[in-house]
C-alpha cells in the first residue's frame, strides 16, 4: 500500500515520516485489495506558538469512488497520527463490511431467483 505523506508548516523528518507508514500499514493492511490511496497530512495549526495544534488528516480512496476522511488533533504528533490512524482503521472497516453484506444480498437474491 503506498502512503502518500504531505505537511504544512511543519517539518517532517524520517522518523515521523516511517512512523506514519507503519501506522497506516498496520491500521489498514487487512483492507488493502479494497483500498485505492492514502493520504496523510500533517500540519502544524498555530505554528511555532504551541499548544493543541498538531493536525493529522487521514484521506483513504476506496476502491469504487467513495472517499473516506478522519480528522484529529492533538498537542503531540505521535499520538494524533496513532489516533487517527486507530480511527482510520476502524472506519475502512466499517465501510467493507457493508460492502460485503451489500455483494452477498445480491448473491443471495441471485441465488434464490433460480
Amino acid at each position: 500500500m503506498e502512503v502518500e505523506i504531505r505537511s504544512q508548516n511543519l517539518h517532517v523528518d524520517e522518523a515521523i515520516k516511517t512512523h506514519v507508514e507503519r501506522r497506516m500499514e498496520f491500521a489498514l493492511e487487512q483492507f488493502n485489495s479494497w483500498i485505492s490511496h492514502v493520504l496523510v497530512h500533517l500540519e502544524d495549526v498555530n505554528g511555532p506558538r504551541r499548544g493543541i495544534d498538531k493536525q493529522c488528516r487521514i484521506l483513504v480512496s476506496i476502491k469504487g469512488g467513495k472517499t473516506i476522511k478522519v480528522e484529529d488533533i492533538d498537542v503531540d504528533m505521535i499520538s494524533v497520527v496513532n489516533r487517527a490512524a486507530d480511527r482510520v482503521g476502524q472506519v475502512v472497516g466499517r465501510e467493507v463490511d457493508r460492502r460485503r453484506e451489500k455483494k452477498a444480498d445480491g448473491l443471495n437474491h441471485i441465488l434464490k431467483e433460480d
